[in-house]
């Protein structure tokens, strides 16, 4: 009972915050990276306001736009293609 005491505080705790930091960390460079949907329509939105501020062209906007866009689709693909196998391998 005393060595799994020890065990928990000693090396168990560590090893469970350490895997927390880590998914943290995970998800804050996915969102830089854009690769989230979430990440994606936040970089949209952003672009919207810097067109509409007049701080990019309404060209450099569309090809802005059409490569985030093209991103989502294969952010929304993935994703997709992870629900199912998922589900498939729970059949």
């Amino acid at each position: 009972m005393i060595v799994k005491l020890l065990y928990d505080v000693l090396i168990g705790a560590p090893l469970t915050m350490t895997k927390e930091i880590l998914v943290k960390l995970r998800d804050e460079i996915d969102k830089e990276r854009l690769v989230t949907e979430e990440s994606i329509k936040e970089r949209l939105q952003q672009l919207q306001l810097l067109l509409q501020d007049g701080e990019i062209s309404e060209a450099e906007y569309e090809e802005l736009e059409a490569q985030l866009m093209e991103r989502l689709r294969a952010v929304r693909e993935y994703q997709k293609g992870a629900v199912n196998a998922i589900t498939s391998n729970q059949k």
